[in-house]
This record gives C-alpha cells, sequence and structure tokens, in this order.
C-alpha cells in the first residue's frame, strides 16, 4: 500500500480512537447533566403546582459556588494595611490574636474572626468629587472587592465580593469626614485567597427548591412567588481553624427574604 493511503488510514483509525474516548469521558457526565436538568424541571413543577409561583429564569441551572474554607493569612493583612496606608507601617500585636498596623496616616486593626477597623485621617485620603467611587478605590486598593449597599449621612456600607459574587456575611461600615475616609468600622472583612473545602458539597438544585418549599413552611411562613435568587457566600469563623465558606441563595418572595443554605438545606429568614 503506497505511503500516503497509508498515512490517511492512520489518520482515520487515530480519529476514531479519539472519538470513542470523547464519547467515553463525556458520555456520563451529559448524562449526569440531562438528568439534573429534568429534576430542576420537575422541582419547578412541583412549587408551580403548590401555588409558588417561579420563572425559570429566576432558579440557578446549576450549584456553580464550591464550599470553600479560608486560612488567616497574617502577612496578607499586613500588606493589606500597608497598602492602604502606605509603608512602611508598624506591626503590634494586641493579645487575643488581634493585629494592629500603623504610621502617620492611620491604624487597621484585624481579629481572627474577621473583625476589621481603622482610624484614618481624613487628609490623607481623599475621596475626590464621587465618594462612593472613592471609597470602593480605597478598599480594591487593599484588595477588597465590594459594592457600596447604602449611604446614610457620613456612612456608606461595603460588602466584599468574591470573584463578583457576594459576601453576605462581610460588611464594614466607611465614616466620611471633610471630604476623606476617616474610619473603617463595624463589620468583617475577608483577607487571602480561599480554597475548595473537599469535606463538604452541596446539594442539587432540584433539592435546593423542595428544601426552600419545606424550610419555609417549616417556618410557619407562607409564599406565593420567588422574585429573584442570589447565589454568594456567608462566613463562620473559627478560632482554632480555618474559616469556613458555605454557599448560600438569598431567596426573594413576595412575603419576605430567606437564606437557604446549599450544604445543608436549611432555610432562615434574612432581616
Amino acid at each position: 500500500m503506497p505511503w500516503t493511503k497509508l498515512k490517511n488510514v492512520i489518520l482515520v483509525i487515530l480519529a476514531a480512537a479519539n472519538l470513542f474516548l470523547l464519547i467515553l469521558v463525556a458520555g456520563p457526565a451529559l448524562q449526569s447533566r440531562r438528568i439534573a436538568g429534568e429534576a430542576r424541571a420537575e422541582a419547578l413543577r412541583f412549587l408551580q403546582g403548590r401555588g409558588v409561583q417561579v420563572t425559570e429564569d429566576a432558579v440557578p441551572q446549576a450549584m456553580d459556588l464550591p464550599p470553600q474554607r479560608l486560612e488567616r493569612d497574617l502577612e496578607g493583612e499586613q500588606r493589606a494595611a500597608a497598602a492602604l496606608l502606605g509603608s512602611p507601617v508598624t506591626a503590634e500585636a494586641r493579645g487575643g490574636e488581634v493585629y494592629r498596623y500603623y504610621n502617620e496616616k492611620g491604624s487597621v486593626q484585624f481579629h481572627s474572626d474577621g473583625a476589621i477597623s481603622a482610624q484614618l485621617e481624613p487628609d490623607a485620603f481623599p475621596l475626590g468629587e464621587d465618594r462612593r467611587e472613592g471609597c470602593l478605590d480605597l478598599m480594591a486598593r487593599m484588595g477588597l472587592e465590594g459594592d457600596i449597599l447604602a449611604e446614610s449621612g457620613q456612612e456608606l456600607t461595603f460588602r466584599q465580593t468574591l470573584a463578583g459574587r457576594p459576601l453576605f456575611t462581610q460588611q464594614v461600615t466607611l465614616v466620611c469626614e471633610d471630604g476623606g475616609l476617616s474610619a473603617i468600622t463595624a463589620g468583617r472583612q475577608m483577607v487571602g485567597k480561599p480554597q475548595e473545602d473537599p469535606a463538604r458539597t452541596t446539594i442539587t438544585v432540584s433539592t435546593a427548591l423542595i428544601s426552600f418549599l419545606n424550610g419555609v413552611s417549616a417556618l410557619g411562613d407562607v409564599c406565593n412567588r420567588i422574585d429573584a435568587i442570589e447565589p454568594g457566600y456567608i462566613t463562620a469563623a473559627s478560632l482554632s481553624g480555618p474559616t469556613a465558606l458555605t454557599p448560600v441563595w438569598r431567596v426573594t418572595t413576595d412575603t419576605g427574604a430567606y437564606q437557604l443554605d446549599t450544604v445543608t438545606g436549611a432555610v432562615t429568614r434574612v432581616s
């Protein structure tokens, strides 16, 4: 057989082998995705049959936020403080796993549970014409991304995000004075990069929907419509171990807001 024909035969055999391997690997995943999609659709029909209106677009297609955990990063905290205040900063261990970093521009203090506070010289931290954007820029300087949720008088509420998803429990109050940032108070922030937690897994979308309906009923509440579902994280710090990041749904209904733990399926009211 001429070499050109033999080469073509070899190429066909290799292509067929690659196609077979692709089907072998992707087949179970595609089957699992199809089953999950059917279960999700069935759960939607179940809710609607129980008198709860919900559009398909309001419900996530999949659980794309994995449980994570975060080890405290003392060096990262010092870098964040130095980035805000400007180097160099002096470190002070205040006992009880509390560390304070300071220089002539102010001070930043971190606690083991994620609590953070700062006292700043407003002249050193001008916010510009748009103080919301100015506050976001200063927080980003520390490596903290997020959104301004509310503004009242001289105070703004900043909520941290992770890869664009809200960290519902990581909020602080930013205090403005004389056109600059004067303090960070009343809240927690997350410094460092979390890692996936292999010891925990999330429930499926279909299970989450049924758990939500059952959880609302267990609370003695009734809802007739789901308006929105916002996936995000809550955190729980441990004095002797890493901080746990648990993925949740914040579910807005016609009668109130609820939080669904997508690891345990537990439902709580959101005030």
